[in-house]
């Protein structure tokens, strides 16, 4: 994997209070978008990062292998103060719950 692509991805956690690492028009990708504008967050504070039109997509989607320690490669990938939260199984299922609020409120990101 290329050093500017790690690079980028690790810049951009740094960005961001909520980052989701996303695909346009993927399904799961749009689930979780939509839960996540529910709350509201500005842009100072989320960040939604399209991957698809990068030349280096595969190479951040192998990198998650790494960050996100599992087997699968494909987004959404969700990350609050850099650390990875979930997919869309999990954010849904933490959304559900009333954690997700929990959590971005812990973080900062909710008033």
């Amino acid at each position: 994997m290329a050093g500017g692509t790690r690079k980028f991805v690790d810049e951009k956690l740094k960005q961001r209070t909520v980052l989701l690492f996303s695909k346009t028009r993927d399904p799961d990708c749009l689930t979780v978008k939509r839960v996540l504008a529910e709350y509201a967050m500005p842009p100072n504070i989320y960040e939604v990062c399209e991957i698809e039109q990068r030349q280096d997509c595969a190479q951040i989607e192998t990198y998650f292998l790494v960050l996100c320690m599992g087997s699968q490669r494909k987004v959404p990938r969700l990350f609050i103060n850099g650390k990875y939260i979930g997919s869309e199984r999990e954010i849904t299922q933490l959304h559900e719950s009333g954690e997700l609020r929990s959590v971005l409120t812990e973080a900062g990101a909710l008033n």
